[in-house]
């Protein structure tokens, strides 16, 4: 008996956008095969990283695909104590709904006990605007544990601060001076800037007591 098998076209597609690993927003081109991230290279016509990308960079397709990812609300199961990992899957409008009466519980007697941290700059307004409309005064973000306090120190010592998005003029400076931070794992853009600076004749120094 004869079976005739009817294969489906493969849809390839590049994306262009940009690589979210890190605060430096590399040029990437993300490579899809019918609808799916097959794997992600740097952009060439990108500007900031001229089509380097680092290994971080390049595994960011794992933020799509992990089998880590949470895609559903979880609770820990009924009696299960702490640290065990057990969890059940729970809908979006129950998850909701403890939240809210958690939330209303605490801001009713005090709401200083509720402390919220958030992570980078993706909503740090909005989070900041909730803890402060909650009534609580107990809210943090990345920044005070990573770089504020990197940024005071420079602007006392040498009058002003340099972190990620900064830009030293490398194209006219003879000595760069990189303190607490290895060249190697810094950004993709500044290893482009501090290669060409070397072979334009800059003396570089590290100091790096880790």
């Amino acid at each position: 008996m004869n079976s005739i098998i009817s294969e489906q076209p493969v849809r390839e597609e590049v994306r262009t956008t940009t690589c979210y690993m890190c605060a430096c927003r590399c040029g990437i081109k993300v490579h899809l095969k019918n609808g799916e991230v097959r794997f992600i290279e740097g952009n060439p016509d990108h500007p900031l990283n001229q089509g380097v990308l680092c290994a971080k960079g390049s595994s960011g397709i794992m933020k799509q695909y992990s089998p880590a990812r949470l895609t559903k609300p979880l609770r820990r199961k009924p009696g299960s104590d702490r640290g065990r990992g057990e969890f059940e899957e729970i809908s979006w409008d129950e998850a909701f709904a403890i939240m809210e009466e958690r939330l209303a519980k605490i801001r009713a007697t005090d709401p200083k006990k509720f402390a919220l941290f958030t992570g980078r700059d993706q909503m740090q307004a909005l989070t900041g605007l909730f803890a402060k409309n909650y009534g609580t005064p107990n809210y943090a973000a990345h920044g005070g544990f990573c770089s504020v306090n990197m940024a005071a120190g420079m602007i006392y010592t040498i009058g002003g601060s340099f972190w990620e998005f900064g830009g030293p003029d490398v194209d006219r400076a003879k000595l760069f001076v990189m303190i607490g931070t290895a060249e190697d794992h810094h950004s993709n853009p500044m290893k482009i800037a501090l290669s060409k600076f070397k072979r334009n004749g800059g003396r570089f120094v590290s100091i790096n007591p880790v």
